[in-house]
């Protein structure tokens, strides 16, 4: 990696992004060398070895870095037990507490959240696309959190993050808009990331002031993480605020160190004209929450 690209990263984690790698089989650095270049967390590639996912654990844990790698519940993919029981078992065989277990943000997979904490499994929810969505894994966490604090569970290590696919709900958005005739609506393009983007980071500030999200906070709970992936190069410098991370393969990275310095926080207070955003999306027929759902039903089914 570039001197270049590693100084975006410490310029990221000084502003309160924690950067990410986004492991690839066909990237040839080693997890000691990711951790070198600066990234703060690892997602791993499906059907990485527990041994590689328990070495990305342990180079992290020093610096409180989490590693995310996703369960896999064959049977029952609809049963909320079945991914609670693929968590354990993952746990179980990596055995490293900056483990979080990936879980999809379908029905059963956010039902499953607040059983994997209960049982101290940290855990990432995946393929987050709207408000509504993110709202009710917010509502599963901190359920998830207050019974791990009920049962006795050492709640302060455990992990909680959920990601977003900025880069797929893009290029969905983009592709209904491509077949519309009015060449007005190319300045569409490329919005509806971003602005969901803002206004799930609203979502999670709005939540984390109520008080049960503030009693968990005093009782050591590390405030949940938003985790942006599948991002553009210029989306990074975008994508800017306190509590959040970027999923970076090093080929995006590299791009993003070329494109110029961040430009501050760029998430906080930049609800309104995202909502606007959308609603514009919305007067063209193209619904961000209805793609979204598709996005999720493609994935998990």
């Amino acid at each position: 990696m570039t001197a270049e690209a590693m100084r975006l990263l410490k310029e990221l984690a000084a502003e309160g992004v924690s950067p990410w790698w986004e492991a690839c089989p066909w990237e040839p650095p080693t997890v000691v060398d990711a951790v070198s270049y600066g990234f703060r967390g690892i997602r791993m590639p499906l059907g990485a070895p527990n041994g590689m996912v328990r070495a990305a654990c342990d180079a992290l844990r020093a610096s409180g870095g989490f590693v995310a790698f996703a369960a896999a519940a064959f049977d029952g993919v609809d049963d909320p037990s079945a991914w609670v029981a693929a968590a354990r078992v993952l746990r179980s065989g990596v055995d490293r507490p900056n483990l979080l277990v990936g879980v999809p943000a379908n029905r059963a997979g956010i039902d499953a959240v607040a059983g994997c904490l209960a049982e101290g499994i940290g855990v990432e929810s995946t393929g987050v696309f709207s408000v509504p969505q993110y709202r009710a894994v917010l509502d599963a966490q901190r359920t998830g959190l207050e019974r791990a604090r009920a049962r006795g569970v050492e709640v302060e290590p455990l992990g909680v993050a959920t990601s977003c696919d900025l880069g797929a709900l893009d290029a969905a958005v983009n592709a209904r808009l491509d077949g519309l005739p009015d060449a007005a609506s190319n300045a569409l393009r490329d919005t509806a990331g971003l602005a969901t983007a803002r206004l799930l980071y609203r979502t999670r500030e709005t939540a984390l002031a109520c008080g049960r999200w503030q009693s968990l906070r005093e009782s050591g709970v590390r405030p949940p993480m938003l985790l942006w992936a599948e991002t553009r190069p210029e989306q990074v410098r975008s994508l800017v605020s306190w509590n959040t991370a970027h999923a970076l393969t090093l080929e995006t990275a590299e791009a993003a160190a070329r494109g110029g310095g961040l430009e501050g926080d760029t998430l906080m207070g930049r609800h309104e004209q995202s909502a606007r955003v959308l609603r514009l999306l919305a007067e063209w027929n193209v619904d961000v929450e209805a793609i979204g759902v598709e996005l999720l039903r493609a994935r998990f089914g």
